[in-house]
């Protein structure tokens, strides 16, 4: 695909009518306006841009005089949001930093050229402009070559790079997952050698990073860089352990949980630590251990058909299904999984549900069966023969019932 071609992808993005009118209003108002970063980039890879950022000389106050409906929630570093069309987009003046004294913001920045906001910016292949309405595309680093040549290289000395924002170390692995660049030797070596200062970044920052980098098609050489440079000893330690010829077993994963859950699966770790100390939600927490029980159940041979039944009739069944895949795959049992389905589907409804059981406590209680552990022991016996197929009427289950009372008798 020739870039021309590559850049249209920008033009054909559902904002673009409405970013456009934006650059239209900053150029009449006097002021240089282009797009910059990540679409940039992903437009030139052939990938639909995500967000559409607009880089300009337009300091913050002009941006809200210009534009009605604006959010000044990055003012101090020179980004406005401008509300238009039911779209928010980030608008940031050209900028200078000061020194960062927190390893993670600039003390304070300065208003300057595109050119000089290219080199403030973390990686060469993330500084590059392109004016839509000029047709015009802007590399003051090197990012284009860099970006045909699939090489991840920091703007000016790695160190220094790293050093201004700590999030950039893990930054770099993760754009190793979603792009499949190989990261060029200094920029290598600087993370390497900076390691440790990832331990300085906030969780919510690192659960955001980690994010992404789970969900992207190249994750096993990301993991593989993530153990080479160390990153992963203070945050991930447990990934040191995974035999990663092993991941491409698994279907493409569906969430970022689902990657998670396959890889601690396969080096057996409690996942839960380490998500509470990434401070993931209660639910991720829950979709990750739900996955986790139900594919160890299914690939358990010592698990009952009621209980295979049950692991896939749970809320995580799609992601379930990956896992199990995934672990048979490496048994070369797959074939197993055809079945499985099978004895999910002749008893789930038409929403994929597990039916309702035949027989409730207070049959029990009427039964003359007290509140006990033992209740919940016969509910779930009974529970079970019904998904086997072995009780279909109520009237089957109160005479199991039966059969149960008077063997504990």
């Amino acid at each position: 695909m020739e870039r021309r071609q590559r850049l249209d992808l920008i033009h054909k993005h559902p904002s673009f009518a409405t970013v456009e009118r934006i650059l239209i209003a900053l150029n009449q108002a006097g002021y240089q306006a282009v797009l910059a970063g990540g679409s940039v980039r992903d437009a030139l890879l052939g990938v639909n841009p995500k967000d559409l950022d607009v880089a300009t000389s337009a300091p913050p106050e002009a941006v809200e005089g210009i534009f009605r409906a604006t959010l000044a929630v990055g003012k101090a570093f020179g980004t406005i949001i401008v509300v238009e069309n039911g779209y928010n987009f980030e608008v940031t003046t050209f900028r200078r930093e000061g020194p960062y004294l927190d390893g993670r913001r600039p003390s304070h920045v300065e208003f300057a050229t595109m050119a000089e906001d290219a080199q403030r910016r973390d990686f060469t292949v993330n500084a590059l402009y392109y004016d839509p309405l000029e047709t015009l595309l802007y590399d003051y680093v090197g990012g284009l070559s860099d970006l045909e040549a699939k090489i991840l290289r920091t703007v000016g000395v790695p160190q220094e790079r790293f050093e201004e924002d700590h999030l950039r170390l893990l930054r770099a692995v993760r754009f190793v997952s979603q792009l499949g660049f190989q990261i060029e030797s200094a920029t290598l070596q600087a993370i390497r050698d900076l390691h440790e200062l990832v331990k300085d970044v906030s969780a919510e920052r690192v659960l955001n990073e980690m994010q992404k980098l789970l969900m992207g098609p190249h994750l096993r050489e990301a993991l593989k860089i993530l153990v080479e440079t160390r990153l992963h000893s203070y945050w991930w330690p447990e990934v040191a352990y995974l035999e990663d010829e092993k991941l491409p077993s698994f279907l493409s994963f569906l969430t970022w949980e689902n990657a998670f859950a396959a890889i601690m699966l396969l080096v057996r770790a409690d996942p839960e630590p380490r998500l509470k100390q990434w401070k993931a939600s209660r639910e991720s927490i829950r979709k990750v251990k739900s996955q986790m029980t139900a594919a160890e159940t299914l690939v358990n041979e010592r698990s009952s058909k009621a209980e295979r039944i049950q692991a896939l009739g749970g809320p995580e069944y799609a992601e379930t299904l990956v896992l199990a895949s995934g672990i048979l795959s490496l048994k070369n049992e797959r074939h197993k999984l055809e079945s499985w389905i099978e004895e999910y589907l002749s008893v789930a409804g038409p929403n994929g549900e597990l039916p309702p059981p035949l027989v409730s406590g207070e049959d029990l209680k009427a039964a003359g069966v007290p509140p006990s552990p033992q209740m919940g022991e016969i509910l779930k016996k009974l529970y079970a023969n019904q998904l086997e197929g072995k009780l279909k009427t109520k009237e089957e289950a109160l005479g199991m019932l039966s059969q149960l009372i008077d063997a504990r008798d």
